[in-house]
Protein backbone atom coordinates (compact mmCIF):
# COMPACT_ATOMS: atom_id res chain seq x y z
CA UNK A 1 0.00 0.00 0.00
CA UNK A 2 1.35 3.40 -0.99
CA UNK A 3 1.25 5.99 1.70
CA UNK A 4 -0.01 9.54 0.96
CA UNK A 5 3.10 11.04 2.58
CA UNK A 6 5.24 9.42 -0.10
CA UNK A 7 3.10 10.84 -2.96
CA UNK A 8 2.51 14.44 -1.72
CA UNK A 9 5.32 16.47 -0.22
CA UNK A 10 4.94 18.16 3.15
CA UNK A 11 5.09 21.78 1.79
CA UNK A 12 2.15 21.07 -0.54
CA UNK A 13 0.08 19.60 2.30
CA UNK A 14 0.86 22.68 4.43
CA UNK A 15 -0.13 25.00 1.58
CA UNK A 16 -3.45 23.19 1.03
CA UNK A 17 -4.22 23.30 4.77
CA UNK A 18 -3.37 27.02 4.91
CA UNK A 19 -5.63 27.78 1.94
CA UNK A 20 -8.44 25.72 3.48
CA UNK A 21 -8.08 27.62 6.75
CA UNK A 22 -8.22 30.98 4.92
CA UNK A 23 -11.37 29.98 3.04
CA UNK A 24 -13.04 28.88 6.29
CA UNK A 25 -12.11 32.15 8.01
CA UNK A 26 -13.46 34.15 5.05
CA UNK A 27 -16.85 32.41 5.19
CA UNK A 28 -17.04 32.70 8.99
CA UNK A 29 -16.38 36.44 8.69
CA UNK A 30 -19.16 36.87 6.13
CA UNK A 31 -21.66 34.89 8.20
CA UNK A 32 -20.73 36.81 11.34
CA UNK A 33 -21.15 40.16 9.58
CA UNK A 34 -24.54 39.17 8.17
CA UNK A 35 -25.81 37.97 11.55
CA UNK A 36 -24.64 41.07 13.39
CA UNK A 37 -26.19 43.36 10.79
CA UNK A 38 -29.54 41.60 11.23
CA UNK A 39 -29.44 42.09 15.00
CA UNK A 40 -28.72 45.81 14.90
CA UNK A 41 -30.50 46.86 11.74
CA UNK A 42 -33.51 49.12 11.49
CA UNK A 43 -36.91 47.67 10.76
CA UNK A 44 -40.16 49.14 9.51
CA UNK A 45 -43.67 47.98 8.62
CA UNK A 46 -45.42 48.87 5.40
CA UNK A 47 -46.96 47.54 2.22
CA UNK A 48 -45.46 46.11 -0.94
CA UNK A 49 -46.46 47.22 -4.42
CA UNK A 50 -44.75 45.57 -7.38
CA UNK A 51 -44.88 47.38 -10.72
CA UNK A 52 -42.81 46.62 -13.81
CA UNK A 53 -40.23 44.67 -11.81
CA UNK A 54 -39.75 47.45 -9.24
CA UNK A 55 -40.68 46.72 -5.61
CA UNK A 56 -42.12 49.73 -3.77
CA UNK A 57 -42.37 49.93 0.02
CA UNK A 58 -45.30 52.14 1.05
CA UNK A 59 -46.00 53.44 4.54
CA UNK A 60 -49.01 55.29 5.89
CA UNK A 61 -51.49 55.26 8.76
CA UNK A 62 -54.69 54.73 6.82
CA UNK A 63 -53.50 52.86 3.73
CA UNK A 64 -56.35 50.92 2.13
CA UNK A 65 -56.11 48.02 -0.33
CA UNK A 66 -57.76 50.22 -2.96
CA UNK A 67 -54.98 52.82 -2.47
CA UNK A 68 -52.37 50.16 -3.16
CA UNK A 69 -54.22 48.91 -6.23
CA UNK A 70 -54.45 52.43 -7.68
CA UNK A 71 -50.81 53.25 -6.88
CA UNK A 72 -49.00 54.81 -9.82
CA UNK A 73 -45.21 54.92 -9.93
CA UNK A 74 -45.50 58.10 -12.02
CA UNK A 75 -47.70 60.18 -9.71
CA UNK A 76 -46.86 59.15 -6.15
CA UNK A 77 -44.38 62.03 -5.65
CA UNK A 78 -47.16 64.57 -6.16
CA UNK A 79 -49.63 62.88 -3.86
CA UNK A 80 -49.99 63.20 -0.09
CA UNK A 81 -51.81 59.88 0.06
CA UNK A 82 -48.88 57.99 1.67
CA UNK A 83 -46.43 58.97 4.41
CA UNK A 84 -43.51 57.55 2.44
CA UNK A 85 -42.79 55.61 -0.72
CA UNK A 86 -39.42 53.88 -1.16
CA UNK A 87 -37.88 51.43 -3.57
CA UNK A 88 -36.53 48.20 -2.10
CA UNK A 89 -33.01 47.30 -3.17
CA UNK A 90 -32.78 43.51 -2.84
CA UNK A 91 -29.01 43.06 -3.30
CA UNK A 92 -29.02 39.87 -1.23
CA UNK A 93 -31.62 38.34 -3.57
CA UNK A 94 -33.98 37.61 -0.70
CA UNK A 95 -36.83 35.27 -1.53
CA UNK A 96 -40.10 37.05 -2.17
CA UNK A 97 -42.01 34.03 -3.49
CA UNK A 98 -44.76 34.30 -0.83
CA UNK A 99 -45.00 38.10 -1.06
CA UNK A 100 -47.25 39.75 -3.60
CA UNK A 101 -48.38 43.26 -4.37
CA UNK A 102 -50.61 44.60 -1.57
CA UNK A 103 -49.10 42.49 1.23
CA UNK A 104 -48.24 44.01 4.59
CA UNK A 105 -44.60 43.31 5.49
CA UNK A 106 -41.86 44.09 7.97
CA UNK A 107 -38.47 44.84 6.48
CA UNK A 108 -35.05 45.00 8.08
CA UNK A 109 -32.53 47.14 6.29
CA UNK A 110 -28.91 48.16 6.48
CA UNK A 111 -29.14 51.50 4.72
CA UNK A 112 -31.70 54.00 3.45
CA UNK A 113 -30.36 56.08 0.59
CA UNK A 114 -31.64 59.65 0.52
CA UNK A 115 -32.94 59.93 -3.01
CA UNK A 116 -36.35 60.58 -4.46
CA UNK A 117 -37.82 58.06 -3.95
CA UNK A 118 -35.59 56.70 -1.19
CA UNK A 119 -33.86 53.40 -1.88
CA UNK A 120 -33.70 50.90 0.98
CA UNK A 121 -31.05 48.14 1.12
CA UNK A 122 -33.09 45.25 2.51
CA UNK A 123 -31.45 42.45 4.51
CA UNK A 124 -34.64 40.65 5.56
CA UNK A 125 -38.31 40.75 4.64
CA UNK A 126 -41.22 39.07 6.41
CA UNK A 127 -44.89 38.92 5.43
CA UNK A 128 -47.24 39.90 8.28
Amino acid sequence: MIRIKNIVSKPIINLVLLLLLLVILYFLGNVSQLLSSKEYSENEIGYIVIQKGTVYFIQGKDVQQSDLESFSSKNFMYSNQFESVSILNNELKLSMKDIKSGDKVRIWYSEKLESNPAKIKVIRIEKL
